[in-house]
Protein backbone atom coordinates (compact mmCIF):
# COMPACT_ATOMS: atom_id res chain seq x y z
CA UNK A 1 0.00 0.00 0.00
CA UNK A 2 1.25 3.92 -0.62
CA UNK A 3 0.53 6.31 1.66
CA UNK A 4 0.52 9.97 0.57
CA UNK A 5 2.23 12.97 2.58
CA UNK A 6 -1.37 13.62 3.98
CA UNK A 7 -1.52 9.97 5.32
CA UNK A 8 1.54 10.11 6.94
CA UNK A 9 1.03 13.96 8.19
CA UNK A 10 -1.90 12.76 9.80
CA UNK A 11 -0.70 9.21 11.80
CA UNK A 12 2.03 11.60 12.81
CA UNK A 13 -0.10 14.14 14.25
CA UNK A 14 -2.39 11.85 16.29
CA UNK A 15 0.53 9.97 17.59
CA UNK A 16 1.93 13.24 18.63
CA UNK A 17 -0.96 14.40 20.31
CA UNK A 18 -1.53 11.22 22.03
CA UNK A 19 1.90 11.05 23.55
CA UNK A 20 4.08 12.28 26.89
CA UNK A 21 5.18 15.33 28.33
CA UNK A 22 7.48 16.49 31.25
CA UNK A 23 8.25 15.91 35.19
CA UNK A 24 8.18 20.10 36.25
CA UNK A 25 11.01 22.15 38.10
CA UNK A 26 11.53 25.02 39.57
CA UNK A 27 15.25 24.58 40.51
CA UNK A 28 17.12 23.84 37.12
CA UNK A 29 18.15 26.25 34.30
CA UNK A 30 16.09 24.26 31.29
CA UNK A 31 16.89 27.06 28.36
CA UNK A 32 18.20 25.80 25.22
CA UNK A 33 21.27 27.77 26.08
CA UNK A 34 21.68 25.82 29.32
CA UNK A 35 20.97 22.54 27.98
CA UNK A 36 23.65 23.15 25.87
CA UNK A 37 25.99 24.27 28.40
CA UNK A 38 25.02 20.72 30.33
CA UNK A 39 25.10 18.17 27.65
CA UNK A 40 28.66 19.96 26.47
CA UNK A 41 29.92 18.94 29.47
CA UNK A 42 28.20 15.32 29.85
CA UNK A 43 30.07 13.92 26.63
CA UNK A 44 32.76 14.17 24.93
CA UNK A 45 31.25 13.63 21.34
CA UNK A 46 28.74 16.12 19.82
CA UNK A 47 25.32 16.73 20.57
CA UNK A 48 23.86 13.38 18.90
CA UNK A 49 26.09 11.06 21.14
CA UNK A 50 24.37 9.23 23.54
CA UNK A 51 25.57 10.76 26.90
CA UNK A 52 24.37 14.37 25.55
CA UNK A 53 21.22 13.11 23.66
CA UNK A 54 20.37 11.52 27.64
CA UNK A 55 21.39 15.15 29.61
CA UNK A 56 19.24 16.96 26.62
CA UNK A 57 16.25 14.96 27.09
CA UNK A 58 16.45 14.60 30.77
CA UNK A 59 16.43 18.53 30.95
CA UNK A 60 13.85 19.06 28.52
CA UNK A 61 11.67 16.68 30.35
CA UNK A 62 11.91 19.52 33.11
CA UNK A 63 10.53 22.37 31.41
CA UNK A 64 7.00 23.59 31.77
CA UNK A 65 5.22 21.62 29.42
CA UNK A 66 3.00 22.82 25.87
CA UNK A 67 0.99 20.23 26.90
CA UNK A 68 0.56 20.02 30.97
CA UNK A 69 -2.21 17.91 30.47
CA UNK A 70 -0.03 14.55 29.29
CA UNK A 71 2.41 15.36 32.65
CA UNK A 72 0.53 13.67 35.03
CA UNK A 73 0.08 10.53 32.57
CA UNK A 74 4.06 9.87 32.22
CA UNK A 75 5.21 10.75 35.60
CA UNK A 76 5.41 7.89 37.13
CA UNK A 77 7.30 6.66 34.65
CA UNK A 78 10.03 9.57 34.87
CA UNK A 79 9.58 8.92 38.25
CA UNK A 80 10.50 5.09 37.90
CA UNK A 81 13.49 6.22 35.57
CA UNK A 82 15.08 8.54 37.94
CA UNK A 83 14.72 6.24 40.63
CA UNK A 84 16.74 3.80 39.13
CA UNK A 85 19.19 6.32 37.80
CA UNK A 86 19.67 7.68 41.45
CA UNK A 87 19.91 4.19 42.86
CA UNK A 88 21.93 2.33 40.29
CA UNK A 89 23.78 4.84 38.49
CA UNK A 90 21.99 3.43 35.37
CA UNK A 91 20.46 6.29 32.91
CA UNK A 92 18.10 5.05 30.32
CA UNK A 93 15.99 7.04 27.54
CA UNK A 94 13.93 5.34 25.29
CA UNK A 95 13.05 7.41 21.91
CA UNK A 96 10.71 6.69 18.54
CA UNK A 97 11.62 8.67 15.60
CA UNK A 98 10.19 8.39 11.96
CA UNK A 99 10.78 9.83 8.86
CA UNK A 100 8.46 10.58 6.00
CA UNK A 101 10.27 11.79 2.50
CA UNK A 102 8.98 12.48 -0.84
CA UNK A 103 10.97 13.76 -3.92
CA UNK A 104 10.07 15.78 -6.82
CA UNK A 105 12.16 13.85 -9.64
CA UNK A 106 12.80 10.02 -8.96
CA UNK A 107 15.26 8.72 -11.87
CA UNK A 108 13.71 5.08 -11.08
CA UNK A 109 10.24 5.88 -10.69
CA UNK A 110 11.06 5.50 -6.37
CA UNK A 111 10.24 8.43 -5.19
CA UNK A 112 8.30 8.10 -1.62
CA UNK A 113 10.69 6.86 1.28
CA UNK A 114 9.72 5.89 5.09
CA UNK A 115 11.47 3.89 7.97
CA UNK A 116 11.24 4.63 11.83
CA UNK A 117 14.23 3.77 14.14
CA UNK A 118 13.55 2.82 17.99
CA UNK A 119 15.97 2.87 20.64
CA UNK A 120 17.18 1.93 24.01
CA UNK A 121 19.72 4.91 24.95
CA UNK A 122 21.92 3.43 28.06
CA UNK A 123 24.70 4.59 30.67
CA UNK A 124 25.60 2.90 33.23
CA UNK A 125 28.29 4.66 35.89
CA UNK A 126 30.15 1.84 37.50
CA UNK A 127 33.03 3.52 38.61
CA UNK A 128 33.84 6.44 40.45
CA UNK A 129 29.42 6.91 40.72
CA UNK A 130 28.66 10.58 41.60
CA UNK A 131 32.48 11.72 41.12
CA UNK A 132 34.72 13.92 39.23
CA UNK A 133 36.30 11.11 37.65
CA UNK A 134 33.28 8.74 36.21
CA UNK A 135 33.55 5.42 34.77
CA UNK A 136 30.85 4.44 32.38
CA UNK A 137 29.31 1.97 30.00
CA UNK A 138 27.02 3.76 27.59
CA UNK A 139 25.38 1.82 24.86
CA UNK A 140 22.57 1.89 22.28
CA UNK A 141 20.20 -0.69 20.74
CA UNK A 142 18.23 0.01 18.60
CA UNK A 143 16.10 -1.32 15.59
CA UNK A 144 15.75 0.31 12.19
CA UNK A 145 12.62 -0.62 9.86
CA UNK A 146 10.90 0.50 7.00
CA UNK A 147 7.53 2.07 7.00
CA UNK A 148 5.24 1.07 4.10
CA UNK A 149 7.64 2.36 1.23
CA UNK A 150 9.58 0.16 -0.95
CA UNK A 151 12.80 1.96 0.44
CA UNK A 152 14.08 3.51 3.66
CA UNK A 153 15.30 7.55 3.34
CA UNK A 154 18.53 6.63 3.44
CA UNK A 155 18.21 5.18 -0.18
CA UNK A 156 16.60 7.83 -1.76
CA UNK A 157 19.66 9.86 -2.72
CA UNK A 158 20.20 7.02 -5.20
CA UNK A 159 16.72 6.61 -6.63
CA UNK A 160 17.41 10.42 -7.38
CA UNK A 161 20.78 10.73 -8.53
CA UNK A 162 22.37 12.70 -5.52
CA UNK A 163 25.53 12.08 -4.38
CA UNK A 164 25.44 11.72 -0.57
CA UNK A 165 22.40 11.37 1.47
CA UNK A 166 19.07 12.98 1.97
CA UNK A 167 18.67 11.35 5.68
CA UNK A 168 21.64 10.51 7.97
CA UNK A 169 20.65 7.44 10.27
CA UNK A 170 17.24 6.46 8.46
CA UNK A 171 17.93 2.84 7.25
CA UNK A 172 16.42 -0.05 7.64
CA UNK A 173 19.00 -2.48 9.38
CA UNK A 174 17.20 -4.22 11.61
CA UNK A 175 18.15 -4.58 15.22
CA UNK A 176 21.74 -3.59 16.55
CA UNK A 177 23.40 -2.64 18.91
CA UNK A 178 25.12 0.65 17.61
CA UNK A 179 27.06 1.56 20.02
CA UNK A 180 29.22 -0.26 23.24
CA UNK A 181 31.68 1.39 24.67
CA UNK A 182 33.83 2.46 28.25
CA UNK A 183 33.28 6.25 28.70
CA UNK A 184 36.24 7.51 31.50
CA UNK A 185 35.79 11.07 32.67
CA UNK A 186 39.72 12.35 33.53
CA UNK A 187 41.23 15.22 35.02
CA UNK A 188 38.31 16.42 37.05
CA UNK A 189 36.40 16.08 33.78
CA UNK A 190 38.70 18.50 31.77
CA UNK A 191 39.87 15.20 29.67
CA UNK A 192 38.22 12.04 29.01
CA UNK A 193 38.42 9.21 26.41
CA UNK A 194 35.80 6.54 25.09
CA UNK A 195 36.87 2.84 23.75
CA UNK A 196 34.87 0.25 22.24
CA UNK A 197 32.07 0.29 19.60
CA UNK A 198 31.69 3.57 18.45
CA UNK A 199 30.47 6.05 16.56
CA UNK A 200 33.23 7.89 15.11
CA UNK A 201 30.81 10.93 13.27
CA UNK A 202 29.84 11.83 16.92
CA UNK A 203 33.82 12.57 17.67
CA UNK A 204 34.31 14.14 13.88
CA UNK A 205 34.37 18.02 13.32
CA UNK A 206 31.13 18.78 15.53
CA UNK A 207 29.46 21.77 15.99
CA UNK A 208 26.69 22.44 18.05
CA UNK A 209 24.11 22.00 15.52
CA UNK A 210 24.78 18.40 14.60
CA UNK A 211 22.25 16.08 15.79
CA UNK A 212 20.36 14.20 12.65
CA UNK A 213 17.14 13.64 14.85
CA UNK A 214 16.14 17.05 16.26
CA UNK A 215 18.01 19.23 13.36
CA UNK A 216 18.86 19.24 9.67
CA UNK A 217 18.65 15.86 8.15
CA UNK A 218 21.10 15.80 5.05
CA UNK A 219 24.82 14.36 5.58
CA UNK A 220 26.07 17.31 3.98
CA UNK A 221 24.06 20.12 5.72
CA UNK A 222 25.29 17.83 8.90
CA UNK A 223 29.28 17.22 8.17
CA UNK A 224 31.17 18.67 5.98
CA UNK A 225 30.69 16.63 2.85
CA UNK A 226 34.58 16.25 2.05
CA UNK A 227 34.53 13.77 5.64
CA UNK A 228 34.66 9.91 4.46
CA UNK A 229 33.06 9.52 8.15
CA UNK A 230 32.29 5.56 8.43
CA UNK A 231 29.67 2.94 10.08
CA UNK A 232 29.88 2.45 13.66
CA UNK A 233 32.93 0.20 14.39
CA UNK A 234 35.67 -0.57 16.82
CA UNK A 235 37.65 1.85 17.94
CA UNK A 236 39.04 4.91 20.69
CA UNK A 237 38.30 8.64 20.74
CA UNK A 238 39.84 10.95 23.41
CA UNK A 239 40.02 14.86 24.13
CA UNK A 240 41.67 16.91 26.69
CA UNK A 241 41.65 20.98 27.47
CA UNK A 242 44.71 22.16 27.54
CA UNK A 243 43.80 25.55 28.51
CA UNK A 244 40.69 26.87 29.80
CA UNK A 245 39.27 27.84 26.01
CA UNK A 246 41.46 25.30 24.00
CA UNK A 247 41.68 21.71 23.40
CA UNK A 248 42.67 18.80 21.58
CA UNK A 249 40.13 16.16 20.02
CA UNK A 250 40.94 12.66 18.05
CA UNK A 251 39.88 9.28 17.18
CA UNK A 252 40.59 6.49 15.29
CA UNK A 253 38.19 3.78 14.13
CA UNK A 254 37.52 0.58 12.31
CA UNK A 255 37.16 1.95 8.36
CA UNK A 256 35.21 -0.71 7.37
CA UNK A 257 32.02 0.14 10.42
CA UNK A 258 28.91 -1.60 9.85
CA UNK A 259 26.02 -1.39 11.77
CA UNK A 260 25.22 -4.50 11.26
CA UNK A 261 28.51 -6.84 11.30
CA UNK A 262 29.99 -6.72 14.77
CA UNK A 263 33.22 -8.51 13.55
CA UNK A 264 36.46 -7.06 14.79
CA UNK A 265 37.90 -4.76 12.03
CA UNK A 266 36.66 -7.35 9.00
CA UNK A 267 38.79 -5.79 6.97
CA UNK A 268 42.09 -5.70 8.68
CA UNK A 269 43.67 -2.87 10.27
CA UNK A 270 42.16 -0.13 7.69
CA UNK A 271 41.83 2.71 9.92
CA UNK A 272 39.83 5.55 9.73
CA UNK A 273 41.52 8.60 11.91
CA UNK A 274 40.82 12.49 12.83
CA UNK A 275 42.47 14.96 14.95
CA UNK A 276 41.07 18.11 15.77
CA UNK A 277 42.15 21.46 17.59
CA UNK A 278 39.97 23.75 19.00
CA UNK A 279 38.91 26.96 20.67
CA UNK A 280 35.58 27.75 22.67
CA UNK A 281 35.28 31.09 25.18
CA UNK A 282 34.57 28.15 28.14
CA UNK A 283 34.29 24.30 28.45
CA UNK A 284 30.56 24.48 28.63
CA UNK A 285 29.88 26.64 25.88
CA UNK A 286 31.90 23.86 23.68
CA UNK A 287 28.63 23.65 21.52
CA UNK A 288 27.68 27.45 21.91
CA UNK A 289 30.76 29.00 20.04
CA UNK A 290 33.44 26.91 18.76
CA UNK A 291 36.45 27.56 16.37
CA UNK A 292 38.39 24.22 15.03
CA UNK A 293 40.92 22.91 12.51
CA UNK A 294 40.33 19.28 11.40
CA UNK A 295 42.96 16.58 10.00
CA UNK A 296 41.39 13.42 8.63
CA UNK A 297 43.10 10.52 6.70
CA UNK A 298 41.13 6.89 5.78
CA UNK A 299 43.07 4.22 4.74
CA UNK A 300 42.42 2.24 1.26
CA UNK A 301 40.12 -0.58 2.12
CA UNK A 302 41.41 -3.34 0.08
CA UNK A 303 38.30 -5.93 -0.08
CA UNK A 304 35.83 -2.98 -0.47
CA UNK A 305 38.07 -1.31 -3.52
CA UNK A 306 38.08 1.79 -2.09
CA UNK A 307 41.01 4.04 -2.00
CA UNK A 308 42.57 5.79 0.82
CA UNK A 309 41.94 10.10 1.09
CA UNK A 310 43.07 12.89 3.16
CA UNK A 311 41.97 16.20 3.91
CA UNK A 312 41.41 19.45 6.04
CA UNK A 313 38.66 21.21 7.53
CA UNK A 314 38.07 24.43 9.27
CA UNK A 315 34.83 24.88 11.25
CA UNK A 316 33.08 27.57 13.21
CA UNK A 317 29.80 28.91 15.03
CA UNK A 318 28.98 31.28 17.26
CA UNK A 319 25.18 31.33 19.16
CA UNK A 320 24.19 34.93 20.37
CA UNK A 321 22.06 35.96 23.21
CA UNK A 322 18.92 35.73 21.18
CA UNK A 323 19.28 31.96 20.64
CA UNK A 324 20.37 32.85 17.09
CA UNK A 325 22.83 29.89 16.35
CA UNK A 326 24.72 30.59 12.78
CA UNK A 327 28.02 27.99 11.78
CA UNK A 328 30.35 27.45 8.59
CA UNK A 329 32.75 24.67 7.23
CA UNK A 330 35.76 24.90 4.45
CA UNK A 331 36.42 21.42 3.53
CA UNK A 332 38.98 19.89 1.33
CA UNK A 333 39.97 16.24 0.52
CA UNK A 334 41.95 14.10 -1.36
CA UNK A 335 41.11 10.80 -2.97
CA UNK A 336 37.98 9.75 -3.85
CA UNK A 337 36.68 7.70 -0.69
CA UNK A 338 34.76 11.04 0.16
CA UNK A 339 31.96 12.30 -1.55
CA UNK A 340 33.54 15.91 -2.85
CA UNK A 341 36.85 17.29 -2.78
CA UNK A 342 35.53 20.66 -1.90
CA UNK A 343 33.26 21.79 0.27
CA UNK A 344 32.11 24.93 1.77
CA UNK A 345 28.52 25.08 3.49
CA UNK A 346 27.08 27.66 6.11
CA UNK A 347 23.82 28.22 7.95
CA UNK A 348 22.11 29.06 11.17
CA UNK A 349 19.31 28.24 13.40
CA UNK A 350 17.00 30.27 15.56
CA UNK A 351 14.42 29.93 18.17
CA UNK A 352 11.47 31.73 17.31
CA UNK A 353 10.39 32.38 21.21
CA UNK A 354 7.47 29.82 20.71
CA UNK A 355 7.82 26.98 23.75
CA UNK A 356 10.96 25.26 22.47
CA UNK A 357 10.33 25.50 18.40
CA UNK A 358 13.16 25.83 15.83
CA UNK A 359 13.89 26.37 12.75
CA UNK A 360 17.07 26.07 11.01
CA UNK A 361 18.48 26.81 7.22
CA UNK A 362 21.90 25.15 5.97
CA UNK A 363 23.76 25.58 2.60
CA UNK A 364 26.43 23.45 0.76
CA UNK A 365 27.98 23.74 -2.59
CA UNK A 366 30.49 20.25 -3.22
CA UNK A 367 33.00 19.73 -5.66
CA UNK A 368 32.53 15.77 -6.16
CA UNK A 369 35.68 13.48 -5.57
CA UNK A 370 34.99 12.13 -9.00
CA UNK A 371 36.15 14.83 -11.49
CA UNK A 372 33.64 14.06 -14.11
CA UNK A 373 30.98 15.53 -12.58
CA UNK A 374 29.72 19.54 -12.05
CA UNK A 375 29.64 21.00 -9.00
CA UNK A 376 26.58 20.34 -6.56
CA UNK A 377 24.56 22.39 -4.10
CA UNK A 378 22.20 21.45 -1.26
CA UNK A 379 20.20 23.74 0.41
CA UNK A 380 18.15 22.32 3.47
CA UNK A 381 15.45 24.33 5.73
CA UNK A 382 13.21 23.10 8.74
CA UNK A 383 11.20 23.91 11.67
CA UNK A 384 10.72 21.80 14.26
CA UNK A 385 7.50 21.84 16.17
CA UNK A 386 7.91 20.73 19.97
CA UNK A 387 4.39 19.66 20.53
CA UNK A 388 5.69 18.86 24.27
CA UNK A 389 8.74 18.21 26.03
CA UNK A 390 9.09 14.64 24.76
CA UNK A 391 7.20 14.52 21.49
CA UNK A 392 8.38 16.71 18.23
CA UNK A 393 7.09 17.36 14.67
CA UNK A 394 9.70 18.44 12.45
CA UNK A 395 8.85 19.61 8.79
CA UNK A 396 11.65 19.36 6.69
CA UNK A 397 12.30 20.59 2.57
CA UNK A 398 15.90 20.21 0.51
CA UNK A 399 16.42 21.63 -2.63
CA UNK A 400 19.22 19.34 -4.66
CA UNK A 401 20.50 21.81 -7.40
CA UNK A 402 22.21 20.20 -10.22
CA UNK A 403 22.75 16.61 -8.40
CA UNK A 404 25.67 14.20 -9.74
CA UNK A 405 23.44 12.18 -11.75
CA UNK A 406 20.45 13.78 -12.49
CA UNK A 407 19.55 16.70 -15.28
CA UNK A 408 16.88 17.88 -12.75
CA UNK A 409 16.81 19.80 -9.53
CA UNK A 410 14.92 17.81 -7.56
CA UNK A 411 12.66 19.32 -3.96
CA UNK A 412 12.69 16.59 -1.17
CA UNK A 413 9.88 16.80 1.47
CA UNK A 414 10.20 15.44 5.21
CA UNK A 415 8.34 15.00 7.85
CA UNK A 416 9.88 13.79 10.87
CA UNK A 417 8.66 12.49 14.44
CA UNK A 418 10.17 12.04 17.37
CA UNK A 419 9.12 10.59 20.66
CA UNK A 420 11.04 10.17 23.74
CA UNK A 421 10.56 9.18 27.64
Amino acid sequence: MKYSRFDVFAVTLVAALACGSVVQSQQTDTSPRARLEATSTSSLGGPGSAQAQLEDDRLRRLNASRLPGWDAFVDPAETARERLHQQTGLNLSFDYQALYQQSTHSLTGTDDAASGQARVIGSWDLLNRGGSNTGSLVFILENRHRFGQPIAPSGLAGEIGYIGSTAVTFTDTDTTLSVAYWAQALAGGRAGFVAGRIDPGDYSDILGYVNPRTTFSNFSILFSPVLPIPDPGFGVAGGAFLTDQVYALGVVSDANGSLTDLEWFPGGAEFYTYAELGWTPARKKRYLTNVHLGLFHVDERTDAGVPSAKGVTVSANHTFENDLMVFGRLGWSEGTASIASRAINAGLMWRPGLYDDLFGLGVTVADPSDASLERQSTVEAFYRLDVSDNVALTADIQYLHNPGFNSTDPLVLGLRLRLNL
